[in-house]
């Protein structure tokens, strides 16, 4: 998931100012402030943020002085030796191109929560930096708030579980405790009298701060004399306290993307100032600029606009060497690095009398000849393009978008343009810079080691997906009328039963409406309120389950609404009409692991825990006089890791044909094989499966069920039966610690800048990076493998079958019934000798005419 760092400019500017000695430049001008700020801020770069983003207050009235007029009256006026500062901090930033926001009548917090908003909706994970507690109310799934404390040396990073375990309140709540104890720095007045420990007990036992206000009679003394007498100012005061997440601002998530490599524009400005060691340290962070060849950066681009043109340019292509195709940004061609051609748009075309599709085909004979060799951003788009067109690419020599994905797997650049932005800095893409960007890129893929993987799984993996997309998977349409119309009777049915178990008819999938009858209606126990009303998200769900026969049924009609609206309904919308096959596009440069992705559908998603999720496969079937051969590999993670780790106990259980869930129970409990229970199974499974992904006590306990101190013993004995296995997670750590990246068995990389970084949280999920991602990593590599192999093999034979899906450690050939037992046996031949391992690489397949049957 990719990262915002959002700060709190006024907010740590001020920290540092109290924080650190005066410092001045020899002319006099003040900069301690920035010097301290610019230190966290370098901190905070190494966390690799996607996207930068500094928030200021402006200077004026906002509108939380409309609602209260003494709004942060009396508060002392910034000292003169801070207050140049600001303008002084705000050059560098500019300078390091890092993003500035400032909008007037609101406040820095105000942004921070706008931009986390926004970065959530975009799947962005947010990381708030501020020194002020506010920020805790903004606190989320996918946003964490990091507080200053201690000036700014040291920090905090709170999610839901340290805010609960510090103040015993959800984040929605924050602003409650606001309300009843009000801000003395802000002069938010609250209740009179009521401090933070008597806040926070008052919230304990009533929950919310109107429920404090409701139940002001029955507080004992003076404390409840004053909750009645100034209720309504502790109303005001939460509505001042409350964090606006809906600022007007005018700047987007993508103006805030972040490029190291730019921060280097600052380093005269650092000079100036007399901040020689910082300079040092953004010189150190900031790579310097890979720029381009002095031809590629000149490049004559010339026009095509005629029929003539485009045939010298068709003829001068055959007869190339090379050629660079971009068609990102219209079509453009280069057959060096020294010129490139730019076919203008359509309607010039057809002013000219020129059809486009005669654009592709006068260069038909070049693109489809292995030579010229081809150089291009992302060939699976240029193929499917040139597809329409009944033109097959031919002699791929360099795709610019893989090569990235390798050298950046953690944020490649999504687009021709944002690679050459990073590369080149400014200035418009093009073909010619195709050249300098495979001569870059294959040099640095050759120092790091991963030019074989490119040559070998990658570059290959590009048509077979391609092929694959292509292709398509049968729906039977029936199916999922008929799927739809059962999930609509079931629906119907729980809707029912809910509006009679409410007492009345309401929307059930609305979350004001919902929480009223539940939290109102029905009684139960509120468990957190926004500012729209009670929350009633899956987790306040299952905390309510068992109090109330209506929750499940609200759980359930749920998932089935989703289910219905998503897949089966979902489906039938994508399902091309004439043919009804389902053309999902598999993505190869999104998860870091390696591990590829599918989406519109995201065939990855549907549930399989259930068994109406599960009937979902029964849609997808073989295509007319076919049969679906498929194949998948049994515990391959776990395999890897008796591979790597060589414990013998793990290699033993492999290779002796057993089931490891068993064995592991039996080892874990210190039973006989034949007196493992299945409760004990999968407690051991649970514990295979989490140690590969770091799992901690908590976790493992949460997922069984059982007390945390149970689960580490579980742990315990798990690693004193599998020492070697124990042995090697630690010294994965080590070693990422060590290199500064993870590796796969095949040499794909894993950038581990999160091991570097001050906050505890960060370092631990580094951890965790390290020692799964060469498990999972290589598990993706083979699959991969195994689908070029598998999909080589089918044309190498001659047959009519066809790979139609990739999920997960999974394959499935849509065959002719002819030829469904040889594909079967290709395969496990090719899946299970991609890579020769200490233990056997096994994997299951089966025939059938759905998917769901293969199970």
């Amino acid at each position: 998931m990719k990262k915002l760092i959002a700060i709190d400019g006024n907010s740590l500017m001020h920290r540092a100012f109290y924080a650190l000695p005066p410092m001045n430049t020899r002319s006099g001008l003040p900069t301690g402030a920035v010097h301290g700020f610019l230190g966290m801020l370098l901190k905070l770069i190494a966390e690799s943020p996607d996207y930068l983003l500094v928030a200021f207050d402006m200077h004026g009235p906002t509108f939380r002085h409309q609602l209260y007029d003494q709004y942060k009256a009396g508060r002392r006026e910034t000292p003169d030796e801070l207050r140049p500062q600001f303008d002084t901090l705000k050059n560098v930033l500019a300078e390091m191109g890092i993003a500035i926001c400032e909008c007037p009548r609101y406040e820095a917090d105000d942004i921070l929560g706008t931009f986390s908003r926004i970065a959530n909706g975009e799947g962005v994970f947010a990381l708030l930096v501020t020194g002020d507690r506010d920020a805790l109310q903004l606190i989320g799934e996918n946003t964490h708030v990091m507080l200053t404390k201690k000036g700014i040396s040291e920090t905090d990073e709170y999610d839901r579980t340290l805010l609960l375990e510090r103040y015993g309140l959800t984040p929605d709540r924050m602003v409650d405790l606001k309300g009843l104890m009000g801000d003395g720095s802000d002069n938010i007045p609250g209740v009179p009298g009521v401090g933070e420990k008597t806040a926070l007990k008052l919230l304990e036992e009533y929950k919310s701060m109107e429920a404090v206000l409701e139940n002001a009679a029955r507080v004992k003394g003076k404390l409840g004399e004053k909750l009645a007498q100034y209720a309504d100012q502790a109303r005001m005061s939460l509505e001042l306290g409350r964090i606006d997440v809906n600022v007007p601002v005018t700047m987007t998530l993508e103006d805030c993307a972040f490029y190291p490599e730019r921060m280097r524009g600052a380093l005269p400005l650092l000079q100036e100032l007399e901040m020689r060691s910082l300079g040092a340290r953004v010189a150190e962070r900031s790579p310097a600029p890979k720029s381009a060849p002095a031809p590629v950066a000149a490049a004559i681009s010339t026009r095509v606009s005629t029929d003539g043109e485009l045939e010298r340019l068709a003829k001068r292509a055959k007869d190339a060497q090379w050629l660079a195709i971009d068609i990102q940004n219209g079509l453009c061609v280069a057959l060096d690095g020294k010129e490139q051609f730019s076919v203008v748009c359509e309607a010039t075309l057809l002013e000219q009398g020129l059809e486009p599709d005669a654009v592709l085909e006068a260069l038909a004979p070049a693109l489809e000849a292995e030579k010229p060799q081809k150089l291009v951003f992302d060939a699976k788009q240029l193929m499917h393009l040139l597809a329409r067109n009944g033109i097959r690419l031919g002699g791929l020599r360099f795709d610019a978008m893989i090569a990235e994905y390798l050298l950046n797997p953690t944020r490649p650049a999504a687009t021709f343009r944002e690679l050459c932005r990073a590369r080149f800095g400014e200035g418009e893409p093009s073909a010619a810079r195709l050249f300098a960007l495979m001569e870059q890129m294959e040099r640095e893929m050759r120092e790091q080691s991963l030019n074989e993987l490119y040559a070998t799984i990658e570059q290959p993996l590009i048509e077979v997906l391609f092929d694959m997309e292509r292709e398509g998977f049968m729906l039977d349409i029936a199916m999922l009328h008929s799927l739809s119309k059962r999930f609509d009777e079931r629906i119907g049915e729980l809707a029912y039963r809910i509006y009679e178990a409410a007492g009345k008819e309401f929307n059930i999938l609305s979350t004001r409406q919902l929480g009223e009858v539940l939290f109102e209606t029905l009684g139960l126990p509120a468990q957190k309120k926004t500012r729209t009303g009670y929350s009633t998200d899956a987790e306040v769900l299952e905390k309510l389950e068992g109090l109330h026969p209506v929750v499940p049924m609200v759980q359930e009609y749920r998932f089935l609404t989703k289910l219905k609206s998503t897949f089966a309904d979902g489906l039938l919308v994508l399902a091309r009409a004439g043919t009804g096959r389902i053309h999902t596009t598999f993505h190869q440069n999104v998860a870091a692991t390696g591990r590829i992705s599918s989406a519109e559908p995201n065939l990855q998603n549907i549930p399989v825990r259930t068994e109406l999720g599960r009937e979902i496969r029964r849609a997808f079937i073989a295509s007319e006089g076919n049969l679906l051969v498929g194949a998948d590999y049994s515990q391959i993670e776990l395999r890897l890791l008796a591979h790597m780790s060589g414990d013998e106990g793990m290699l033993e259980a492999f290779n002796s044909g057993g089931d490891i869930h068993t064995r592991t129970a039996a080892e874990v409990f210190s039973v006989p094989l034949d007196k493992v229970t299945s409760a004990q199974r999968g407690a051991a499974k649970a514990v295979n499966f989490g140690i590969i992904y770091g799992i901690s006590d908590f976790g493992l306990g949460r997922n069984l069920g059982i007390s945390r101190r149970e689960a580490g013993e579980y742990i315990k004995r798990y690693f004193e039966r599998y020492p070697r296995v124990h042995e090697y997670m630690r010294l994965s750590v080590e070693e990422g610690k060590r290199l500064g990246y993870a590796v796969t068995l095949f040499g794909r990389r894993r950038e581990l800048s999160e091991l570097k970084s001050p906050n505890f949280n960060t370092r631990s999920f580094g951890e965790r990076v390290a020692m799964n991602m060469p498990l999972q990593g290589t598990a993706a590599d083979i699959i991969k493998l195994a689908m070029v192999r598998v999909h080589d093999q089918l044309e190498k034979e001659g047959l009519r079958a066809k790979l139609v899906l990739q999920i997960h450690d999974e394959l499935i050939v849509d065959a002719p019934v002819g030829e469904a037992e040889r594909v079967r046996e290709i395969l496990l031949e090719q899946m299970q000798n991609v890579i020769a391992l200490k233990v056997p690489l096994t994997a299951q397949a089966s025939i059938a005419h759905s998917w769901y049957d293969m199970k």
